[in-house]
């Protein structure tokens, strides 16, 4: 047999170092991919695990939804609470006077009555919750509820809608709360917001104590620093009130 020549050997040796390079490429070509399909694989199984979770937190908020909250009361006690406010609507009645300027006056009332209930449309009122999330998140502040405040509509009232029957009438106005130190305790402060986007304290010193003996401290010197215009506030009003009937 001939033995290869110096040529055949430097071919064979080539042939066999092309061949490992491609194979070694292929390889890791097929590592590469691999890799690649791995990441994306995990990208998916992360987005699915979200869906999940995000359906998860959502069942158990129905599910917490449906449970009976601690607050709710019974009928008879309703009846009960609703009937005791009989007296105070009367001593209501006759603080305020006579009707006669007041628009249920042609209606034939001989008194004044009090706003013993007020309506507040569900949708608006989520509206407004999610309005709440939106700007307090924004301004960088938790809320933690929401707090009613008892009010009187002034002789000269008259509402976005351009009526004049709730003049005189009892009403309400909601602001959210946060929790904040006030003297020596934590609690559930109500806040708006200013023209200037900065949280405004519902509390005494902006004319909103809830003592006798400081409602008339610093009320007048701060109702002189606003401006009415508050393009980002977040109290509520207007809503129906029973009486008038609607």
């Amino acid at each position: 047999m001939k033995t290869p020549t110096h040529l055949s050997k430097y071919i064979a040796l080539l042939t066999v170092l092309i061949i490992s390079i491609f194979f070694f490429h292929s390889c890791q070509q097929d590592s590469t991919i691999d890799v690649f399909q791995e990441e994306e694989y995990i990208k998916k199984i992360e987005a699915y695990e979200a869906k999940i979770a995000a359906l998860e937190e959502k069942l158990g908020q129905e599910k917490s939804n449906r449970r009976r909250p601690s607050n709710i009361i019974d009928f008879r006690k309703a009846q009960q609470i609703y009937k005791a406010y009989d007296n105070r609507a009367d001593l209501i009645s006759e603080a305020v006077g006579p009707v006669n300027d007041i628009n249920n006056s042609a209606r034939g009332a001989a008194r004044f009555e009090p706003t013993r209930s007020l309506f507040y449309e569900i949708s608006e009122l989520r509206k407004y919750l999610a309005y709440i999330d939106d700007l307090s998140k924004k301004a960088d502040i938790k809320p933690t509820g929401l707090r009613f405040y008892f009010a009187l509509y002034p002789r000269d009232h008259v509402s976005s809608s351009g009526s004049n029957e709730n003049a005189r009438r009892q009403t309400i106005f909601i602001a959210p709360t946060t929790e904040r130190k006030y003297e020596d305790r934590i609690v559930q402060m109500g806040y708006t917001l200013d023209n200037n986007f900065k949280v405004v304290f519902l509390n005494k010193d902006s004319g909103f104590s809830h003592l006798r003996r400081n409602r008339n401290k610093s009320t007048t010197s701060y109702f002189g620093k606003t401006s009415g215009h508050d393009k980002y506030s977040l109290i509520a009003n207007e809503m129906q009130g029973t009486p008038p009937f609607h």
